[in-house]
């Protein structure tokens, strides 16, 4: 086992809430920083001791924080733009004139609206960023020196990072390299067309958009290592999560093409439960991510995945690995998703006559001999070794659910890596395995951001319990989940009319159970937290309303609303009485 990522012996619990979820009584549509830093203060006060973020890259057009342009830049919607506190070079008038254009009170209800919210903020962080240039920039204060600081020690990144954004500006925000003007189709064209712009005289503000870049990422790292601080001060970690792809359309790709095969792309192989994709019933999922070329990850000492995680535990002290299976072999398509549709109605033949005789299937070898699990579960361990490396300490949260080999979570076990335990999911002969039998170093959770609510779920399988014929499969499927969930919390019904509805008292036993089991880690989804029908994501769906949600109430309501007193009593009492609550003052 790992010294370096050996689960601390206290036990504790989490919230899994995204930031763009968060509300608060002055944000303008979207959760920031100054938002996760109020939620540090209600979780400490509840006696949590961490808040599982979604990952907080710079996402691109599809919102999906699991497609980020950029393995390291942070998404700038996250950046709390209130003028002196936040931004401290934007004027107060200036703030105000911005937020009436756009209406920011509209933007501040309801769901978020990206669009939106993208053209507010950008305005906000360009009149900050005119300001910073013409008072600050090159006058030698401590803030020009910081900045100038920050550019020099992440030039490793930020360089080529500002460099694609910059040619984002010439293509309309368009992320997808491969569609833009040839001339800077590649790292070195667009280099050198950068060069030739500015030698021109800048007439494509090409100086300007390099030195914008470089100061948003500026503001943004600055504003959430100050947040992850004062979490620490209260004693409450930021989780993070590192997806195991990055997008084909992004500047880690665009950059640096020679760590990646963009013959393939990484998805998950066919599942029955799509039920309304006939696609991924057939194929699989497609999640057009590049696959690895490892061995060229190899000759570099693996410092791609270095900086990824090292830049991550800046901010996090433990982190979840997105889809951790990928390390050992990842389902892989020889055709971008873009030609899903034309691979729909193919045979296998058919579909690899398309692609010189290649098919969908693991890489770089299936599991089906011995030779073959033995070489993935070996090389898995050299890569996620790399990772416990560059964690320096952070801990470490393996995703490994799906279609887990045997191989999997032994290996996990011997890293010292917590792998994830979803209690309607763990059967041992037939029965679902009670909580005290799961493992010290391991994660429990009854939902991720890509399930609906606990409440949603019973709700619906119920109702599927009294309206299905008995004994098809879809009422058997219906029993199972409920009757997985009643045995977990060893509360027994014996007659088909006494399952329950699901109300307060039910989540209580759920999240006591939960809190009672063996994992040294277990988190709520905050939608379950506060009794919610909210939603973050459905996969496998393209949906504009993925990624949108956001809490019904503020966080001042929930520290002290009194329509959130039940939920603050719960949640404090079982902390207390399971022994996860940290230790306040």
């Amino acid at each position: 086992m790992s010294e370096a990522n050996d689960m601390k012996a206290d036990r504790s619990a989490g919230i899994l809430v995204p930031a763009f979820s968060i509300r608060t009584g002055d944000d303008i549509g979207i959760g920031d920083t100054e938002g996760v830093r109020q939620f540090i203060d209600f979780a400490a006060e509840q006696q949590f001791g961490f808040i599982q973020l979604l990952p907080i890259n710079e996402i691109g057009p599809d919102n999906s924080p699991y497609n980020a342009i950029s393995s390291v830049a942070l998404e700038p919607l996250t950046i709390d733009c209130r003028p002196e506190v936040g931004l401290p070079d934007l004027d107060p008038e200036a703030y105000d004139r911005i937020l009436t254009k756009h209406n920011a009170k509209g933007l501040s209800r309801g769901a978020l609206d990206y669009p939106a919210i993208r053209a507010l903020k950008r305005e906000l962080l360009e009149e900050s960023f005119q300001n910073f240039k013409g008072k600050v920039f090159g006058k030698g204060s401590p803030r020009a020196q910081d900045f100038l600081a920050f550019c020099h020690d992440e030039e490793d990144w930020l360089d080529n990072y500002c460099i694609y954004r910059f040619l984002m500006e010439l293509e309309n925000q368009n992320p997808n390299w491969q569609a833009w003007n040839s001339a800077y189709q590649t790292l070195e064209g667009g280099s050198a067309f950068l060069e030739k712009s500015i030698a021109d005289g800048d007439e494509l503000r090409a100086g300007y958009w390099m030195l914008f870049f470089a100061y948003v990422q500026w503001i943004a790292r600055t504003q959430w290592k100050a947040v992850a601080a004062y979490g620490r001060e209260k004693g409450v970690q930021l989780m993070g999560d590192i997806p195991i792809g990055i997008s084909l359309a992004s500047a880690d790709v665009y950059a640096d093409r020679e760590i990646f095969d963009l013959n393939w792309f990484g998805g998950a192989p066919p599942e029955r439960h799509f039920k309304d994709d006939e696609f991924v019933q057939k194929w699989g999922q497609n999640w057009g991510i590049p696959i690895y070329n490892w061995e060229a990850l190899k000759k570099r000492d693996f410092d791609w995945w270095r900086q990824r995680v090292a830049k991550t535990v800046e901010i996090c002290g433990m982190f979840r690995v997105d889809h951790a299976l990928g390390f050992y072999r990842i389902y892989s398509f020889p055709w971008n998703p873009i030609r899903n549709d034309e691979f729909l109605p193919l045979s296998h033949e058919e579909a690899a006559a398309r692609c010189d005789g290649k098919l969908p299937g693991f890489l770089p070898r299936d599991d089906d001999s011995h030779e073959n699990k033995d070489a993935n579960r070996r090389e898995g361990e050299d890569y996620l070794t790399v990772l416990i490396e560059a964690a320096g300490g952070a801990e470490i949260i393996a995703e490994d659910l799906g279609m887990v080999p045997d191989y999997v979570r032994p290996s996990l076990a011997h890293l010292g890596i917590a792998g994830m335990k979803v209690p309607q999911w763990e059967f041992e002969d037939g029965s679902v395995v009670m909580g005290g039998h799961y493992p010290e170093i391991s994660f429990a959770a009854y939902t991720t951001h890509d399930h609906a609510s606990l409440k949603v779920q019973w709700n619906e399988q119920r109702e599927i319990m009294l309206t299905a014929e008995a004994g098809t499969e879809e009422w058997n499927n219906a029993r199972h989940f409920i009757t997985t969930l009643l045995d977990f919390c060893s509360i027994s019904i014996t007659q088909f009319d006494e399952f329950p509805k699901y109300d307060r008292n039910f989540l209580d036993a759920l999240f006591w159970t939960i809190s009672l089991s063996n994992s040294n880690r277990i988190a709520l989804m905050v939608t379950d937290l506060i009794y919610s029908d909210g939603r973050v994501n459905v996969p496998g769906v393209m949906s504009d309303k993925n990624w949108t949600y956001r809490l019904p109430v503020t966080v001042a309501e929930l520290r002290e609303g009194s329509e959130w007193e039940w939920m603050r009593d719960m949640s404090k009492n079982i902390l207390n009485e399971t022994g996860r609550a940290i230790k306040v003052g």
